[in-house]
């Protein structure tokens, strides 16, 4: 399944944005464009590019120009990343150009240990950003994300294998450079410097062909030479004399006799100067197929290229939607969301109401057997009663019926009635000795009882159990036989009740 990207890098003096789609794992073109700023207002130079590549129902993403934004580098006692972004505007406050409240923050990790950490920070002007979104917005393009042009570009290098972890990336536009650091595989440095101020050269575009032109090539030497002093400066500035291996990219970095001239311009500070599209990256670059076009120059689109290389590689840097500047969540979002909630939450009601059932299908069959048993000993015990419809209401019933019939003359119950007798019996005799009584007569001197059970030990068991009753004062075996019919033991009990 493909997904379809828009990736708009956004210069001072250049637009470049491709519109792509990714399969198995490989960028594949679909369109791309070229826009001159010159002097231009940006709603008229978008609006151009608009009529050229296809902006709508993709999820887009821009780099905007290293020169809106300001740079500080900070020290920082602590690695904790929330920690960092709140501690962030009270550390630059008094360094910033602006009040810190007209400005947006982020920032990248330079460099860390378990105590401290070097950060490099990126400002924004507030309004600034709210103009470019507002203009893009009126267009319909909505971006997801914000971040620095050439940084993706940088990302890229840092990501390819075998390459130094030390390098310096000269982004070169035609009226801007962008001065980027790499120490230890993390951006330490970013600054922009102006290139050809006053078009001292002319580099530009040509509209139909999206060449690069020149229109006094006779300045490019001193147009260079400037620039490589701005780049001296700059490192002396932060670090001691120190190479660096310099990887040139942009469209005026890309152009042919640009390597000679920084070359020769940083003298010792470059240890060699290779084109960033060029040599041993080249080979690591993932899977790209490039449009069939006479027109497609790799050199020119490079940045809003690597731009779409971060996207799909999710390549961690700045990203300046965030706070009042936050992507709202469309519709497709939301109900992407909602279903990503919904379902978990539908399972588990579902498998609730399943659990429930099976636990209430399990009790009510428990409950249908207790019901039968009830039943099972009713009819055991009043095998009279044929008519069954509240069983232990019914019992209820018999033994208030019973306890009636113990009455003395006076309507006193006795100390003890037959019930407690058989409550008496039933307690002391074992229960897992097999007797079945099948006779209870009670007289004035006490009771007896008739009944079978399987050994002649078994009635020992019974007038033993029987004579640890209180109830009883004597307990006697008045016979034992074997039956020879059913092969039990018949035995008849005397139970002498105690103060009779």
């Amino acid at each position: 399944m493909s997904s379809k990207f828009l990736a708009i890098d956004i210069k001072s003096d250049l637009i470049t944005a491709i519109a792509f789609t990714v399969e198995a794992k490989a960028m594949q073109i679909e369109g791309y464009a070229v826009v001159s700023v010159a002097d231009r207002p940006l709603e008229e130079v978008l609006t151009e590019l608009s009529r050229k590549i296809d902006c709508h129902e993709t999820s887009c993403h821009i780099a905007l120009a290293a020169d809106s934004f300001f740079y500080r580098n900070l020290s920082l006692p602590f690695t904790d990343r929330k920690t960092i972004d709140k501690i962030l505007p009270l550390e630059l406050e008094e360094n910033a150009p602006v009040k810190i409240e007209r400005l947006l923050i982020d920032s990248m990790i330079a460099l860390e240990d378990k105590q401290k950490s070097q950060v490099i920070a990126a400002m924004i002007d507030r309004e600034l950003l709210a103009t470019q979104l507002a203009t893009l917005q009126a267009l319909g393009i909505d971006p997801q994300t914000v971040t620095i042009s050439g940084i993706p570009t940088t990302l890229r290098l840092i990501h390819t294998p075998e390459l130094p972890a030390d390098f310096l990336l000269l982004n070169i536009s035609l009226q801007r450079a962008t001065f980027i650091l790499v120490r230890s595989g993390q951006i330490t440095l970013i600054r922009p410097l102006v290139f050809d101020p006053g078009l001292q050269s002319g580099f530009h575009t040509d509209q139909e062909s999206n060449t690069l032109k020149v229109f006094r090539p006779e300045n490019i030497d001193e147009t260079f030479h400037a620039l490589c002093i701005s780049i001296q400066q700059t490192v002396q500035s932060v670090f001691q004399t120190q190479e660096f291996t310099v990887y040139l990219s942009g469209p005026v970095g890309c152009m042919e006799g640009t390597t000679d001239r920084i070359q020769a311009g940083l003298g010792s500070l470059c240890r060699n100067c290779t084109l960033a599209d060029a040599g041993p990256v080249q080979q690591f670059v993932p899977q790209f197929v490039s449009p069939v076009d006479k027109n497609w120059l790799p050199d020119i689109m490079e940045d809003s290229v690597n731009l779409g290389w971060q996207i799909i590689k999710n390549w961690k840097g700045f990203n300046f939607r965030k706070e009042a500047f936050a992507t709202k969540k469309s519709f497709t979002d939301n109900r992407t969301l909602t279903i990503a909630i919904a379902l978990p939450l539908i399972s588990a009601v579902l498998f609730s109401i399943i659990y429930l059932w099976v636990d209430y299908t399990k009790l009510l069959k428990e409950q249908n057997n207790l019901n039968t048993q009830i039943r099972a000993v009713f009819t055991e015990t009043l095998p009279e009663v044929t008519r069954i419809v509240d069983p232990i209401q019914q019992l209820e019933v018999k033994i208030r019926e019973t306890r009636q019939t113990s009455m003395d003359k006076d309507g006193t119950l006795p100390t003890i009635t037959i019930l407690d007798i058989l409550a008496e019996i039933s307690a002391k005799i074992p229960a897992s000795l097999d007797i079945r009584l099948a006779r209870f007569v009670v007289d004035d001197n006490g009771l007896r009882l008739k009944g079978t059970t399987d050994t002649f030990n078994t009635v020992d068991a019974i007038k033993k159990g029987l004579e640890q009753s209180p109830a009883f004062s004597n307990v006697e075996i008045s016979s034992a036989s074997l039956d020879p019919k059913s092969s039990k033991i018949r035995f008849e009990l005397k139970l002498t009740m105690r103060g009779t």
